[in-house]
């Protein structure tokens, strides 16, 4: 992975390079950014900078050794640690490395349910456990292989369990010498305090939309406005936006549905919401997740609406129904609906029976409604 594979974070690539040239690389660093900010990508390529032989000005060269293992994940200085499923105390994800390095390579932008549907186990619970984290602990005490830095690379660490993670504040503090960790994370507040205080945390902002735009024409080469129309979507997260431009539907789609679903659950007419439950429950995961996502793109529009019409990123269609949603929405009901569609999300994500989570939703959506005329 290199600098020019990493979408946007200009700002942030030039200040990992200024570290790298002046020789102040943090032995303890924390990449925080939202689902789809590239976060892992960006440690792979810093990592991949720091371990080239020859690094250009702005990015590592791509064609020496170390970069041709790094493309791999492959590089004997290369440690990584990640959630997993474990069948036993004493499994650890090392056991899991060659389908994690398949993965990332393929979806190197995948979040945590990625991960678990490629390793196909849909109803387990990932976690990185103790046998992982003292296997990490024993593998950076070792001498790097080639002689420079060594890399410990864990990705979601907030999946380290309480007392384990406790366990590796000595490490964290006091690496052993010519070893950087590197924490991949999105929630910082699930991590322990403890741990956050001995990191150097770089904080992602959200992807420029003309960076988005730029990876979007480059990869997918869609029409002007399709283009526009899923980065608005997106806003920001690039996992999101591959997605869309890999199905056939517009985003626009949604807007029916949402329309429908939004009136039956203001007017309680939950036999027609029931109906909509059945063919939401027909749909894929994903799908039902994309659902929810246009709906609270629509609610935070209505905020902006209310705030700031000159900031709308919606198409023509949407604004010319938003322009009445909002004039019986509120701001306060628009944020009431905003927390019941990001709970749905999290439902949804989280295995939560589907039909059952629409039809929650509904009641949700009427009793915040009703609460306003109250």
């Amino acid at each position: 992975m290199r600098f020019k594979d990493v979408v946007g974070h200009g700002a942030v690539k030039q200040k990992l390079i200024q570290a790298a040239k002046n020789g102040r690389v943090p032995h303890a660093q924390l990449f925080l950014g939202n689902e789809g900010s590239g976060n892992l990508a960006l440690a792979l390529a810093y990592a991949q900078y720091l371990l080239c032989a020859d690094p250009g000005p702005e990015d590592s060269c791509g064609n020496c050794s170390a970069c041709k293992k790094m493309a791999q994940l492959s590089h004997p200085d290369l440690h990584l640690a990640f959630p997993f499923g474990p069948k036993g105390p004493t499994d650890t994800s090392a056991q899991y490395i060659p389908e994690f390095r398949d993965f990332v390579q393929k979806m190197p932008y995948g979040n945590l349910s990625d991960w678990q549907q490629f390793l196909s186990t849909d109803k387990k619970q990932l976690t990185i456990n103790s046998a992982t984290c003292q296997q990490v602990i024993q593998e950076v005490q070792q001498k790097p292989y080639e002689g420079g830095l060594q890399f410990m690379i864990m990705w979601y660490p907030e999946r380290i369990t309480r007392g384990m993670a406790n366990r590796l504040l000595k490490t964290l503090e006091e690496p052993p010498r010519k070893t950087v960790f590197m924490l991949v994370a999105e929630r910082e507040e699930q991590l322990l305090p403890t741990v956050v205080s001995r990191l150097q945390v770089i904080s992602l902002p959200k992807i420029a939309d003309f960076d988005m735009l730029d990876m979007l024409s480059s990869r997918f080469e869609p029409p002007l406005e399709r283009a526009q129309e899923v980065v608005n979507m997106a806003d920001g997260n690039v996992r999101m936006a591959v997605q869309l431009m890999q199905k056939e539907e517009s985003r626009s789609s949604f807007l029916p549905l949402f329309q429908e679903f939004i009136r039956a659950s203001f007017q309680a007419q939950f036999h027609l919401v029931e109906k909509q439950a059945e063919a939401f429950a027909k749909m894929h995961r994903d799908g039902q997740i994309d659902f929810f996502r246009y709906g609270l793109h629509i609610v935070r529009e209505t905020q902006v609406f209310h705030t700031d019409p000159q900031l709308l990123r919606i198409t023509e269609n949407e604004r010319h129904w938003l322009s009445k949603f909002a004039a019986f929405v509120p701001l306060e009901v628009a944020y009431g609906l905003q927390g019941v569609l990001e709970d749905s999300i999290r439902a949804i994500q989280g295995n939560a029976h589907q039909k059952t989570e629409f039809m929650g939703a509904a009641i949700d959506i009427y009793q915040t409604f009703k609460q306003r005329k109250a």
